[in-house]
């Protein structure tokens, strides 16, 4: 978990959100599709769901706290293994896109906004990867 919060820490400082805050809650295949069911309408499991607070109810009483991202590590795992990469490289991945969720970005709407999202992905990943090995 400690991976986790450093990996966290890194997005946001790269999204220049230095007092960001998220929660990152994992889940099984099972309550993950029970989210996806109640709040998409899509009834089954998925890898990530995002629930932005700033979009919410009360979003302007805490500016720095921008919500929760919610992980399958079951999902995780298997497309880890579907993608021939290592766990934590997946992880690393669905958490990056969560957060972006949470700031924003959008790769449902349109093609270009779906564009802007996987560069940005991209560059977050390949930066926290370089760190990792001291580049």
């Amino acid at each position: 978990m400690i991976q986790v919060r450093n990996w966290t820490r890194q997005i946001l400082l790269l999204q220049k959100f230095e007092n960001g805050e998220v929660n990152v809650i994992f889940v099984n295949n099972r309550r993950i599709r029970d989210y996806n069911r109640d709040y998409r309408k899509i009834d089954r499991a998925t890898d990530v769901l995002s629930f932005p607070m700033r979009e919410g109810f009360g979003g302007d009483l805490h500016p720095d706290f921008l919500g929760d991202v919610m992980i399958s590590l079951e999902m995780t795992e298997a497309e880890a293994k579907s993608y021939a990469r290592a766990m934590d490289e997946q992880l690393l991945i669905l958490l990056i896109h969560g957060i972006l969720h949470l700031m924003g970005y959008d790769h449902e709407g349109s093609e270009a906004e779906e564009k802007k999202m996987i560069r940005r992905e991209r560059f977050i990943l390949k930066k926290i990867q370089d760190r990792s090995r001291g580049i």
